[in-house]
């Protein structure tokens, strides 16, 4: 995908931040961070980051428009039957040239054990997440599969090993094999997402 250009200080909103692992990771990198959840536990793990609660799904975002540089969303459009609503209010909190960044479940990778979570309504592929994004007004919308571990981000042995995993081992698989020898590599190497993103027209 596209690099994001963030520099120190852009402002980042992370909408669905849950426990706060990825507002934690950004704020050390510098960047003036705050998420959006509905439980009262969030950002728990990132003490110091302002979060506020907001039912993402019917709510307004208790953000102003055009001010933030990049809104982040792991693993929530997928909870959305319609996330006509949800895209709206990303692109009305982002400045123009704004960047938006998502992280769902490949259904390509995981479908076999998507919909074991009752909150799963809406799977995407590589192509239609992208394009979701483009029909709600995103330009230079783009997506491409994605491994969580950072040794699999870039070519080499590690990165073979997984793909050959990928090809001959379910997600149920793999998840049992992780629990069974303790090798979180296994979900890893299986359990794909899709990253996707775009930026608010100029």
């Amino acid at each position: 995908t596209q690099n994001p250009g963030l520099m120190k200080g852009a402002r980042l909103l992370d909408v669905g931040c849950g426990r706060g692992e990825m507002l934690g990771a950004f704020s050390r990198l510098g960047l003036v961070c705050s998420g959006l959840d509905m439980a009262p536990s969030a950002g728990s793990l990132a003490p110091g980051v302002p979060v506020s609660l907001c039912n993402i799904t019917a709510q307004a975002f208790p953000v102003a428009e055009a001010s933030c540089d990049a809104v982040l969303m792991k693993s929530v459009i997928e909870h959305m039957v319609d996330p006509t609503p949800l895209l709206a209010e990303v692109k009305r909190v982002l400045k123009p040239g704004g960047v938006v960044i998502v992280l769902t479940p490949d259904w390509a990778s995981v479908w076999r054990g998507f919909f074991e979570d009752a909150t799963h309504v809406h799977p995407y592929m590589v192509k239609g997440i992208a394009e979701a994004l483009a029909m709600h007004g995103f330009e230079q919308a783009r997506s491409e599969q994605f491994c969580h571990h950072e040794s699999l981000w870039s070519p080499g042995p590690t990165k073979l090993l997984a793909d050959v995993l990928f090809a001959v081992l379910s997600v149920p698989m793999a998840r049992r094999l992780a629990r069974g020898t303790g090798v979180g590599f296994f979900r890893w190497a299986v359990e794909r997402q899709l990253l996707a993103s775009g930026r608010r027209p100029a």
